[in-house]
């Protein structure tokens, strides 16, 4: 997992906080292996979740839109942090890869 241990824990317990204060209902404990697709369940489970962003940017929309961790994490932070990272990706995506100049430039 690549994610900051940090922030990590403070978003899952902002999300926490936010479906107490919701009244969203746990739901029931299980002892199935959802890393097993051949279980029907399993696959049903994961049939119907939702998918998620397939890069950096996507994930920073689905952040800078949710106000559970705006609230939880602090609106401030949040901005800075979306902020920080959409640069960080600007960077990355101006970056001429080893695979970009073995494959497209002419030698």
């Amino acid at each position: 997992m690549s994610a900051n241990p940090y922030l990590m824990a403070a978003a899952i317990g902002a999300a926490g906080l936010d479906g107490l204060r919701k009244g969203v209902p746990a739901p029931p404990p299980t002892d199935r292996n959802m890393y097993d697709p051949s279980d029907p369940a399993v696959a049903a489970a994961i049939a119907a979740a939702p998918p998620l962003p397939k890069n950096l940017p996507g994930a920073l929309d689905q952040l800078a839109a949710s106000e559970a961790l705006a609230e939880g994490l602090g609106r401030p932070f949040v901005e800075s942090y979306v902020k920080l990272r959409r640069d960080h990706w600007d960077e990355y995506a101006n970056h001429l890869s080893q695979w970009e100049v073995a494959n497209y430039l002419d030698s």
